[in-house]
């Protein structure tokens, strides 16, 4: 057992002690078994309703960060179905450490949401208004033709095309650092997909064309913004 998942499992076990503790589960790279030497452990924690733990405190053990992250089970749930990053992966692909009922609950739960899952109109309403703003910025660094404005413009609009394609699809939003990660869930038509490919691998030409086409066809699907409706 590596450094990493003993301090894991010894801070889990310190937390599920605490009578105001009801559930603790491993997640994050260190339950992938993805982590290096520099990761983090991450915990997530089911709480009482009175509970007086720390919610997301950050500490060094053994000279690796640890945090959690400590709610109420039924604050958690208001987490999965919600118009911005949705906690429900962490949630399906965590390690059950320690359970009284609340984590089984909440991993079906997840299940459900991403399953029934359709897009707010709130959400589709601010990322139109995000691309709207986005496409004004790519038009201007398409007329100046510059290699560095079109790197910097299209590496700056990645992460909203990303989560637009996550909206107009209904998949949740997962937490940045994994948008990649679970872009297989998003089922792309073939098109979308060579777009996207180009956007992340293509030169700086392609890369720049292959957001501005996507920035585009987003703004159309996702419906207008509040300044295309005035």
């Amino acid at each position: 057992m590596d450094s990493h998942r003993k301090i894991a499992e010894r801070v889990g076990a310190e937390l599920a002690e605490r009578d105001d503790v009801l559930a603790v589960l491993l997640a994050g790279s260190v339950c992938r078994g993805e982590h290096v030497a520099t990761s983090d452990i991450d915990l997530l924690v089911v709480t009482t309703e009175d509970s007086a733990l720390e919610v997301g405190p950050r500490r060094l053990v053994q000279g690796l960060l640890v945090e959690w992250i400590a709610r109420p089970e039924a604050e958690w749930l208001t987490r999965f179905d919600r118009p911005k990053t949705s906690w429900l992966y962490s949630f399906l692909e965590a390690e059950v450490l320690m359970d009284t009922g609340p984590a089984a609950r909440l991993v079906q739960a997840a299940a459900r949401v991403l399953e029934t899952y359709r897009t707010s109109a709130r959400l589709r309403e601010l990322l139109a208004t995000t691309l709207w703003h986005g496409q004004a910025k790519l038009d201007r660094a398409q007329a100046a033709g510059t290699p560095r404005e079109l790197g910097f413009w299209s590496a700056i609009c990645v992460e909203t095309v990303l989560d637009g394609l996550y909206a107009v699809h209904d998949v949740p939003l997962p937490a940045g650092a994994r948008r990649l990660a679970y872009l297989h869930r998003v089922p792309l038509t073939e098109g979308e997909n060579a777009l996207v490919e180009t956007m992340l691998t293509g030169d700086t030409a392609g890369r720049f064309e292959a957001t501005r086409h996507l920035t585009a066809r987003l703004r159309t699907e996702l419906g207008p913004a509040d300044h295309e409706r005035a």
